[in-house]
């Protein structure tokens, strides 16, 4: 497999299972360093030490609640830069989608995953900008999501996390791009990870529908008549950290087989 990041360092937040886990075993294959954040310490040993396996040396682990900013991302960067050095990519894929409505989802669950996904996001960047400036280059990538540009009734939350995440990182990628860091969001619509079956559950539970015909109803909203795997994710994901990519930022790239329906 040719080593197109063997110069790189990645840090990848919700890295041990999903999207996340699916671009860091990528990564590694790749050639790259990369530095694994999440928050069950247990699952990211056991990961690291598989992609360690593959690639002995290759990967780190770090531990921390993303809930906890801006100190979790501060830690997290910190410990990059004495196991794998200063930090060439960042992908942020941590936090899920809470299945509410505006009104029915309690304030703890608005914030929890504010702080989680949004602020959780933004501080990752913010404490690793600095890093990508002082070598005039890097690339970060956010797993946002579709709801941000069409809300959805039942993802309330992720509509406006996802809303807000497209403008905080259009505008930080206008900031860094004269020097030479890109900013891009990706996109998906629900993806065939763990988090579907879990967000399958719980819209079930509100409708009184089978889980079962719930996920059917999900896979057949697509026009290809499936929904993306979280390797169909990972795919775009490299392309848009390569030097393929150099020339795209500040945008999003929808990974959802057609079911956006805006021209935008």
């Amino acid at each position: 497999m040719e080593q197109i990041f063997s110069s790189d360092r990645a840090i990848v937040t919700g890295g041990s299972r999903g999207i996340g886990w699916a671009v860091a075993k990528e990564l590694v294959d790749r050639g790259a360093q990369v530095l694994l954040v999440a928050r069950n310490s247990e699952r990211l040993r056991q990961r690291a030490e598989e992609l360690n396996r593959r690639r002995p040396g290759h990967v780190q682990w770090f531990s921390c609640d993303m809930a906890n900013q801006p100190m979790s991302a501060e830690a997290a960067v910190q410990h990059a830069l004495k196991t794998i050095g200063q930090p060439t990519l960042l992908l942020n894929a941590a936090g899920g989608a809470s299945i509410a409505s505006v009104l029915d989802a309690p304030w703890s669950l608005w914030v929890g995953d504010f702080q989680v996904k949004f602020f959780g996001y933004l501080a990752m960047a913010r404490a690793v900008v600095p890093c990508m400036l002082q070598q005039r280059k890097g690339v970060i990538v956010n797993i946002v999501g579709i709801a941000g540009k069409d809300p959805n009734p039942n993802l309330a939350i992720a509509s406006a996390v996802n809303g807000a995440l497209n403008g905080v990182m259009k505008v930080l990628a206008d900031e860094v791009s004269q020097h030479g860091v890109r900013v891009v969001n990706v996109n998906p619509s629900a993806t065939e990870t763990d988090l579907l079956g879990s967000m399958a559950q719980s819209t079930a539970q509100k409708s009184g529908q089978p889980v079962e015909a719930v996920l059917k109803a999900m896979r057949m909203r697509s026009p290809l008549g499936r929904l993306p795997t979280a390797g169909d994710i990972a795919g775009v994901v490299l392309f848009l950290m390569s030097r393929q990519a150099d020339f795209v930022t500040g945008t999003g790239i929808d990974v959802d087989a057609g079911i956006h329906r805006g021209m935008f």
